[in-house]
């Protein structure tokens, strides 16, 4: 009986659906920026392109996967922009209150900066394979930090995390990704001070 009601709960929150494009209508999604102050060690520019991801997460939707191949989204759930645009936004919010760099804007401000910040988001789900009935949340984005004036890289690096859900209801995967996406952000400034350093 328990797993009958398992999987009613799962289907109410997932919608049979393939179009990324669908904004979604009853609940929506948002990250945060995180406060961590550095003293400037960087008297430069930086500016934070806009992430690249594959099509699955190209969307105002919340991704989901079951296994392999199979990709799905929630019914009446959205992220509150496409989700390149949210991690955009709020990388360049955490980064710029760092005091890490002189000025850090994102690229579609038409500004130059001395730095470019790549991301490629290549997770960014909710991840039910596990079988579990809290479905645990995936980040990885891979990041690179380039030099504008010749595009050299400067310096390339993984960030990671993983935050297992309080249970299968939106407001606890909102929590989940929400702590998830955090720590990818402490990590991404822990690596540009160690950049900073070298």
């Amino acid at each position: 009986m328990r797993g009958v009601c398992c999987i009613l709960l799962l289907s109410l929150l997932v919608a049979c659906t393939f179009t990324p494009r669908d904004t979604g209508t009853a609940f929506m999604f948002a990250l945060q920026p995180i406060n961590i102050t550095q003293q400037g060690k960087m008297q430069e520019s930086l500016v934070v392109f806009m992430p690249t991801t594959s099509p699955e997460l190209d969307t105002y939707r919340i991704a989901l996967n079951k296994g392999g191949e199979q990709w799905d989204y929630y019914a009446g759930a959205r992220w509150s922009d496409f989700l390149p645009a949210v991690v955009q936004d709020n990388v360049t919010k955490t980064l710029d209150q760092t005091g890490l760099f002189k000025a850090v804007a994102n690229g579609d401000a038409g500004l130059t900066g001395d730095k470019i910040l790549k991301t490629e988001i290549r997770a960014f789900q909710v991840d039910y394979a596990s079988g579990s009935t809290a479905p645990v949340i995936k980040i990885r984005m891979i990041v690179s930090l380039v030099s504008r004036l010749d595009r050299k890289p400067l310096t390339s690096f993984t960030l990671e995390a993983e935050k297992k859900a309080s249970g299968n209801t939106l407001s606890a995967i909102q929590t989940a990704f929400t702590s998830a996406f955090s720590d990818t952000e402490r990590q991404l400034v822990e690596k540009l001070v160690g950049a900073a350093g070298q």
